[in-house]
């Protein structure tokens, strides 16, 4: 009975309400016919710029770009990583570059038919001065096996940090590290 009572409660009320009288619904609707025109309005505009400006009319010049277009290189057989980047920049010493660029975490062992991407000159030569650094600052979520391959293409190579960091040992044996701390890099 309770269920039938209630329910002849709603549908009374049903009846009494009109939609056309809901002054907050008229209200909300046209605050959000407003911000969706604001949007694609400014959308439109950043988008509409002339060809060779860049966002506030900095005017660029196609000459003036040197951009060197992705590089990619199928592993054949009996090929090394400085094998590769011999071929690729002319100085075997760079196949750190690869082993960094390709997250390659064992650089003796990399497989026939797979694609390479060989980073441009420009970009190499960051990477190498990342790789001669003498320090390095912890970032968030760096584990000593990230930053030796980071720094030496060499994971493997986190004990080196360990040592000449004096690196404290949790109890269940991982290296102890902290966001913003400065680590000396033995070269």
């Amino acid at each position: 009975m309770a269920r039938n009572s209630t329910f002849r409660r709603f549908k009374k009320k049903l009846k009494q309400f009109n939609p056309y009288q809901s002054y907050t619904g008229l209200f909300l609707g046209a605050i959000v016919v407003v911000v969706l025109g604001f949007l694609v309005a400014s959308f439109l505009t950043r988008n509409s710029s002339p060809m060779g400006e860049i966002g506030d009319g900095i005017k660029t010049s196609v000459e003036n770009q040197t951009l060197e277009p992705k590089r990619e290189y199928k592993v054949k057989e009996g090929d090394s990583l400085s094998v590769i980047a011999k071929r690729t920049y002319g100085d075997p010493a760079m196949w750190n570059v690869l082993a960094v660029k390709n997250a390659i975490i064992y650089p003796d062992l990399i497989y026939t038919d797979t694609t390479l991407e060989v980073p441009p000159k420009t970009e190499a030569d960051v990477i190498i001065k990342d790789l001669s650094a003498t320090s390095y600052q912890v970032q968030e979520g760096d584990t000593l096996f990230i930053i030796a391959q980071k720094v030496y293409a060499d994971g493997w190579k986190w004990p080196v940090l360990a040592k000449a960091n004096n690196v404290g040992y949790l109890s269940n044996g991982n290296p102890l590290i902290f966001a913003g701390a400065t680590l000396t890099i033995p070269r």
